[in-house]
C-alpha cells in the first residue's frame, strides 16, 4: 500500500533548501547535497538473510519467530570500543553474559553530521540496561554506500548485510536473544532504522524512532513477519529538517499496521530529536514488551499508565 510522505520534495528543491540550512550551520555541514539512491558498479542488492535457529529463534516457516543470519567468516571480538565488520566500523558497548543468560541486541544509527556517541546521551537508560542484561548496542560510524540510500546519502540498504554479520557474531559469541533484536536512532538515522525494520523484518522485533520514518518505500522483507514500532517526534511546525518528521513518522506507523504490525505514536510537542528522558524510557518499556512474536499482543487495551499522556496507539 503506498505511503503518503508528503510534502514530496524534488532534488533541485532539497539542494537549496539543504544550503540555505548549512549556511552558519555546523550541524548540517557534512549532509551531501544530493537526495535519491545510489549504487555503486557491481553492487548488489541486499539479499535475504540465511535462517539460523538460536535462543528463542527457528530455522523453520513459522512466522512468530525470528528467521536470522549465519556469521560469515571470522568474527571480531565484540566486546566495547570500535570494531570493523566486513570493513566498517562499528561503536559497541558490550554487556557479559551470565551462564544461560541471553541479552538483547540494540542497533543505532546516528542523525546526519554526528557520530555513534549519540548512544551515550540520547539513549543513555537504554544502553545501560542492555549492558546489564548481558546484551550488546552497537552503533555504526560508517556506510558501505552501496544499495539504496534511504534519508540524504547518509545510510544505505547495503548497510543491512553489515547488519546481517553483526547479528551472526553476536549469536555465536554472546548467544544474545534474537527474538529481541531491535534497532533506534535519532533524524535520518531513525529513517535508517525505520528502513532496517522492513528490510530486514525477518529478525528486527522491533524499532524506537526519534523523529525518522520511511522517506523512500522500503519493502517489508516478509510480509508475514512485521515489527512492532514506537515513534516519537514534535509538533509539525517544529520538527522539519527537509522532511516533515511528525508526519514521516506517522505515515510509516500507519502503513506498518496495515500490514499486520503494532505501533504507537508519541508527539511530544518539542523539537527535532527532542525526545525526553520519560518518553525514551517508555519507548524502551514498549521494545521489552514486543519480542519477536509476542502473543498475545501486550497492549491491546491500552498502553501501560505510566507512558506519556501525549502516546497514543495507531490504527
Amino acid at each position: 500500500m503506498p505511503m503518503d510522505l508528503t510534502p514530496r520534495v524534488s532534488f533541485a528543491a532539497a539542494t537549496a533548501l539543504l544550503v540555505l540550512l548549512c549556511t552558519g550551520c555546523p550541524d548540517f555541514a557534512r549532509w551531501r547535497l544530493f537526495w535519491g539512491h545510489r549504487d555503486r558498479p557491481g553492487s548488489a542488492a541486499p539479499h535475504a538473510p540465511p535462517p539460523v535457529a538460536g535462543s528463542g529463534g527457528s530455522a523453520s516457516g513459522d512466522p512468530s519467530q525470528p528467521s536470522v543470519p549465519r556469521a560469515v567468516g571470522t568474527c571480531p571480538e565484540l566486546a566495547t570500543g570500535k570494531v570493523a565488520i566486513a570493513g566498517i566500523d562499528v561503536q559497541l558497548w558490550a554487556g557479559t553474559p551470565e551462564a544461560d543468560q541471553h541479552g538483547p541486541l540494540l542497533v543505532y544509527w546516528h542523525g546526519t553530521g554526528s557520530s555513534p556517541q549519540e548512544v551515550d546521551f540520547m539513549i543513555t537508560e537504554v544502553r545501560d540496561d542492555i549492558i546489564a542484561q548481558g546484551g550488546l548496542v552497537a552503533a555504526f560510524a560508517g556506510t558501505t554506500e552501496t544499495g539504496q540510500n534511504t534519508g540524504t546519502g547518509i545510510w544505505y540498504t547495503g548497510d543491512f548485510e553489515i547488519v546481517d554479520q553483526l547479528v551472526g557474531c553476536a549469536v555465536e559469541q554472546l548467544g544474545i536473544d534474537v527474538t529481541r533484536i531491535y534497532t533506534a536512532g535519532c533524524s535520518f538515522g531513525a529513517v535508517q532504522a525505520a528502513a532496517l525494520s522492513y528490510g530486514r523484518s525477518s529478525y528486527i522485533a522491533g524499532a524506537m524512532l526519534n523523529s525518522g520514518g520511511l522517506v523512500f518505500p522500503i519493502a517489508l522483507q516478509d510480509s508475514a513477519r512485521v515489527p512492532a514500532v514506537i515513534t516519537a517526534h514534535g509538533a509539525k511546525a517544529s520538527d522539519e529538517v527537509i522532511v516533515n518528521f511528525a508526519n514521516a513518522s506517522l505515515a510509516y506507523a500507519k502503513d506498518l499496521v496495515s500490514r499486520g504490525g503494532f505501533a504507537a505514536d508519541c508527539d511530544h510537542g518539542g523539537g527535532h530529536c527532542g525526545a525526553p528522558a520519560a518518553l525514551v524510557s517508555a519507548q524502551w518499556q514498549f521494545l521489552k514488551a514486543h519480542p519477536f512474536g509476542v502473543d498475545p499482543e501486550p497492549y491491546a487495551a491500552g498502553l501501560p499508565a505510566s507512558f506519556p499522556t501525549y502516546c497514543e496507539i495507531v490504527d
